[in-house]
C-alpha cells in the first residue's frame, strides 16, 4: 500500500491513502487488476466541501479525458468513485457553482485507491490548484 500527501497552506488537500474499493461487474474479469473474484476496481473519492458554494468534480485522467463525478454541495461531504484499470495520473477538477474552478495537481493513481478532497472556505487563496 502507498501513500501520496500532498497537503499545505494550500485550501484544497488531496490525499492518496492505499485504503481500497470496488464494486462488481464479473464481465469485467479481464482486467490485470480485477481481484480473485473477476470485479473490476475503482478509485473511490472522499470529498469534504468547507465552502458554501456546490462544486461539481470532474476526474481528468492525463491525455485530457474527463470523467463527472458528481456534485457535492457546499458545507456538506460526498463520495465519488470512478473506473479505474490502470496506473496513471490523475487531476480532479473543481467547478464552484458561483466562482472560479480550477485543477489539481497531478497525482499518480492505482485501481483500488481512495483520495480525499478538501474544498476550503477561501477558494481563491488556494495555491494547491491551477486556475481555469
Amino acid at each position: 500500500m502507498k501513500a501520496v500527501h500532498m497537503r499545505s497552506a494550500a485550501l484544497v488537500a488531496l490525499v492518496l491513502s492505499g485504503a481500497g474499493c470496488a464494486t462488481g461487474n464479473p464481465a469485467q474479469s479481464d482486467s490485470p487488476f480485477s481481484d480473485a473474484s473477476g470485479v473490476r476496481n475503482l478509485v473511490q473519492i472522499d470529498v469534504l466541501n468547507n465552502n458554501f458554494n456546490d462544486a461539481t468534480l470532474w476526474a481528468v485522467r492525463s491525455g485530457a479525458e474527463r470523467t463527472r463525478l458528481g456534485i457535492v454541495s457546499g458545507k456538506s461531504d460526498a463520495r465519488f468513485s470512478v473506473p479505474w484499470r490502470f496506473s496513471e495520473p490523475l487531476r480532479i477538477e473543481i467547478d464552484l457553482f458561483t466562482g472560479p474552478r480550477c485543477l489539481t495537481r497531478e497525482i499518480p493513481v492505482d485501481p483500488g485507491d481512495v483520495l480525499q478532497l478538501e474544498i476550503q472556505a477561501v477558494f481563491l487563496e488556494t495555491s494547491y490548484c491551477e486556475r481555469r
